[in-house]
């Protein structure tokens, strides 16, 4: 050990460095309970958080769903895992009433039959036991939520045998679901109105003098006048090679050089929030369906699942095949489609609940990214790259010569060809400006907020700031003390605030005018710019599909009946609200659905619509036995056993817990150093 110690002579340092770091780690570890120790205490935590009739739903059973979930990707909220919880109890408590409840010979024949292998191996109990611990808790959880779910199943067949379809309601669904419409159409938001409000100089003096009080400024205001670099006009001047961008290529991991991944997707809607546990039900039966024989699935295999399960018309058409290739997109990411980028080709996930729709996805192959098509990505990133780092080192020279020369306006002229701007372009002032204020051209930037706080004197001059497009080298021309504003200081506030104020008064009645004076779809965008407000259009639209782009895209019942029943040519003459927006919709012309692949689909659709219409009515018997015996005082929920699961759900374990950041700092420099160091010569 001691030979093996002074080969390492360069090491030394660092291993005591570990050593230390490892002796932290475990006073942590043993002194400070993790999220993992308090979780899983809570999974063996026997109080009772809920009864239910006759039954008791403990901490630990809401405790291992949850984590359950959370393996899943899907983390739930106490509060909504006991309710479905209960819903479960309340459906074997009915299930035993009527005689439904399952034998163990039944739950034993269920089990053998999903996890029998395609090689027809014999059963084996080791493996089974050991899978459904590690996923369950315990082999006796699952085996009784298979007896619940067997159960459950009884109890839908009992109390829906009766119902039935008519070939008109299946004719009907399938028009619904397969008519295309051309749409033109309106989006009335209280946000976009404001932009076209323009208050008076009369209305702002006047609110502001009936408001002044909301309006005295607390603190010090200051006025900057500062040089300007624009980053994309110096990328400009910045020229590259084949070369450079066949190099840059190459650096690419070869995981990142792919255009996409190709999906398929099941989707199930959730029509009303009641009807969610059944939902979840159903998708999770499709998707152990899916992995029967393993988690992988053929894309012929799963496009039969779309056939008969799929409730999106556009994507069912095609095998339940995505509209384009997914692509990584880390400023979204709770799009369910993400999920598809960390899977393997043909995996399937479990169900994801995104907004009011179950997805079950399948990750199809990815597309490769040539060179030719990443040119134009490569060569945006490359010159955004490099133009940055001109920016910065020619801002330093900038803050350095106006430091000296106090003149920001000879400055700017002796650094403007480089800048590739002119004078006029680089120097721009403030108004008063506190912290917390949105500054024109600047945006509410605390770097710029944290840049100007060190001027105090006249003509002071900061160091470099990072701004949105560009640097700013800043000089404080003017101080304020805390005083009452004057309507100047604040005349753009008191503006946007009486255009929200306004808009969001009017928003409803600039509905209605347009909805009026447009006498079809052919007028609507004209309706529509004579309140200064511009129509959209909807191409290939099918009901079902939310309506709009972005955050405010929505549907609903109430417009998809509007669509509908709307004839070519036509707009509804009275407009659907939304959340707080407003819809006029006109169709400009619509394809009915075909009656051929009515008639090859038919079966497929008489099933799931049977299906969807048994789930109404038990769901609904569920529901009405719920509140029956919430009235009888049957359903309790005791508060102060649900709050510990809550504090659970609310703690974060931060990576690091409790080492020192001086320590953590020193641990990187070390390893760092240890990277720049060769390795002993092996004959040593």
């Amino acid at each position: 050990m001691l030979k093996f110690f002074s080969r390492m002579e360069r090491t030394r340092n660092f291993v005591l460095l570990v050593f230390a770091i490892l002796m932290v780690v475990s006073l942590i570890f043993f002194y400070a309970p993790t999220r993992g120790d308090v979780a899983g205490n809570l999974t063996r935590n026997e109080e009772t958080v809920a009864k239910v009739g006759s039954e008791q739903v403990t901490v630990a059973d809401v405790a291992l769903q949850q984590e359950t979930m959370r393996q899943n990707r899907q983390p739930v909220p106490s509060k909504t895992m006991l309710s479905q919880i209960i819903g479960q109890r309340l459906i074997r408590i009915e299930a035993n009433r009527l005689g439904l409840g399952t034998s163990d010979t039944e739950v034993a024949s269920f089990i053998r039959q999903q996890y029998k292998t395609p090689d027809a191996k014999p059963f084996d109990q080791k493996r089974y036991e050991q899978n459904v611990t590690d996923q369950y808790g315990s082999v006796q959880n699952f085996e009784q939520s298979v007896r619940d779910q067997l159960s459950a199943q009884k109890l839908d067949a009992f109390l829906t045998s009766g119902v039935t379809v008519s070939e008109e309601e299946v004719l009907g669904d399938f028009r619904r679901k397969n008519t295309k419409f051309d749409l033109s159409y309106v989006p009335v938001t209280s946000a976009d109105l404001a932009q076209t409000i323009k208050p008076t100089d009369e209305e702002l003096k006047s609110y502001f003098e009936q408001n002044k009080k909301n309006y005295y400024i607390s603190v010090p205001q200051k006025k900057i006048r500062y040089i300007f670099l624009n980053t994309s006009k110096i990328g400009e001047k910045q020229s590259f090679s084949d070369e450079d961008l066949r190099a840059e290529y190459e650096k690419i991991p070869a995981d990142k050089k792919q255009a996409g991944v190709q999906g398929q997707q099941i989707v199930l809607r959730v029509p009303k929030p009641e009807l969610e546990s059944q939902i979840l039900q159903k998708a999770n039966e499709i998707s152990l369906q899916a992995k029967k024989d393993g988690d992988q699935m053929s894309e012929e295999a799963f496009t039969e699942l779309v056939k008969g399960y799929s409730e999106d018309a556009a994507s069912k058409a095609n095998g339940g095949k995505l509209a384009g290739l997914v692509k990584e997109n880390p400023k979204n990411p709770t799009d369910p489609y993400q999920r598809l980028l960390k899977m393997q080709p043909n995996e399937v996930t479990e169900p994801i609940k995104y907004q009011d729709r179950y997805f079950i996805l399948r990750r199809g192959e990815a597309v490769p990214k040539t060179f030719e098509d990443a040119r134009k990505e490569i060569e945006v990133s490359l010159r955004n790259r490099r133009a940055y780092n001109v920016a910065a080192e020619l801002a330093q020279k900038v803050a350095d010569r106006l430091k000296e020369s106090k003149d920001i306006q000879k400055t700017a002229e002796e650094f403007a060809a480089q800048a590739n701007m002119s004078a006029s372009e680089m120097v721009r002032e403030t108004g008063f400006v506190k912290p917390g204020d949105t500054v024109e051209n600047i945006g509410n930037s605390p770097q710029f907020e944290e840049g100007i706080a060190g001027l105090e004197n006249i003509s002071d001059v900061g160091e470099k700031i990072a701004i949105q497009n560009g640097f700013a080298i800043p000089m404080l021309v003017e101080k304020s003390e805390p005083r009452d504003a004057e309507f100047e200081d604040v005349k753009a506030q008191v503006a946007e605030t009486i255009k929200i104020e306004q808009a969001r008064a009017r928003v409803g009645d600039i509905a209605n005018q347009i909805a009026a004076s447009a006498s079809g779809a052919g007028n609507l965008a004209a309706a529509a710019a004579s309140k200064g407000l511009k129509a959209q259009d909807a191409k290939t639209f099918i009901l079902g599909s939310p309506l709009g782009t972005g955050p405010s895209a929505a549907t609903s019942e109430a417009l998809e009946d509007a669509i509908y029943n709307l004839k070519a040519g036509e707009v509804t003459k009275t407009p659907i609200m939304i959340g707080d927006n407003w819809y006029i919709v006109g169709v400009n012309s619509r394809e009915d659905a075909s009656m051929e692949e009515f008639a090859k689909e038919r079966d497929g659709i008489i099933q799931q619509k049977l299906s969807e219409k048994r789930g109404r009515v038990f769901s609904d018997y569920v529901g009405s036995l719920r509140r029956e015996m919430e009235a009888k005082g049957d359903i309790k929920i005791y508060q102060d056993a649900l709050a510990k699961l809550d504090e659970v759900s609310d703690t974060q374990t931060p990576q690091n817990q409790g080492i020192p950041p001086e320590l953590q700092q020193q641990i990187q420099q070390q390893m760092e150093q240890q990277q720049k160091v060769p390795p002993p010569s092996q004959g040593n």
